[in-house]
């Protein structure tokens, strides 16, 4: 995952490693993490790989490097973010392409949203079976606790739903936080 991040980043604008790693923090920080020891390897890698280029400039008395994605690296990205999702890896993965998807055409970021639409729906409908299969066997405080989980389940997955339908039609931020 650390690749497509560097390459959404770097895409058009050169940045250091260090303002990889601040950008990651300010922007995407709440649901990706990026240490300096899994960062640098990475740019390495993807410099040999032709995925990114690198130049030096002075500043400051020092040379720093200064990352800029190729015509290969932005295809290599491109091909990823526009790909179908594995809803089954972690909800981090989705949200990191979820970011970049301001960079893909409106009909394929569309359809990608609709799919994940889709998948909450059908994750929905079997937290819906368990419920009425449990809910109303609650006997002991782990009843309880874990009939909780379900419904925190279900409750997550409305949520998803209102938010995925109101950015997959670009709707003010103002209007969903009030509705």
């Amino acid at each position: 995952m650390i690749d497509y991040v560097i390459l959404g980043i770097v895409l058009n604008d050169p940045m250091t490693g260090y303002d990889i790693t601040k950008y990651i923090e300010i922007s995407i920080g709440n649901f990706f993490k990026a240490s300096h020891g899994r960062l640098y390897p990475a740019l390495k890698k993807l410099t040999d790989k032709g995925f990114l280029t690198m130049q030096e400039q002075p500043q400051g008395g020092r040379m720093k490097k200064y990352y800029k994605a190729t015509e290969g690296g932005k295809a290599y990205f491109l091909e990823w973010l526009a790909s179908p999702t594995d809803f089954r890896s972690n909800s981090d993965s989705l949200m990191v392409k979820i970011f970049f998807y301001g960079e893909l055409p409106d009909d394929i970021r569309s359809q990608r949203l609709s799919e994940c639409a889709l998948y909450v729906q059908q994750s929905l409908l079997k937290l819906r079976e368990i419920e009425e299969q449990f809910a109303n066997s609650i006997e002991s405080d782990r009843d309880y606790f874990e009939i909780a989980t379900l419904y925190y389940g279900i409750q997550n997955g409305l949520n998803s739903l209102r938010w995925l339908s109101h950015i997959k039609d670009k709707k003010s931020f103002a209007d969903f936080l009030r509705e």
